[in-house]
């Protein structure tokens, strides 16, 4: 389930970010911020589990 979350959280990114790229709109770069807060702390959740 992190897994997915993890995808998601990057399309999410990928996308906000393409959106700020070509509308200059500063929505989109909160989107992309958060996308990349959640990524990270989805990722820090998986590593500290494998570990």
């Amino acid at each position: 389930m992190k897994l997915l979350a993890l995808f998601l959280s990057a399309g999410m990114f990928a996308f906000s970010a393409w959106m700020f790229l070509e509308t200059g709109d500063w929505v989109a770069l909160v989107f992309a911020a958060g996308s990349l807060a959640y990524g990270l702390f989805f990722a820090s959740g998986m590593m500290g589990r494998r570990l």
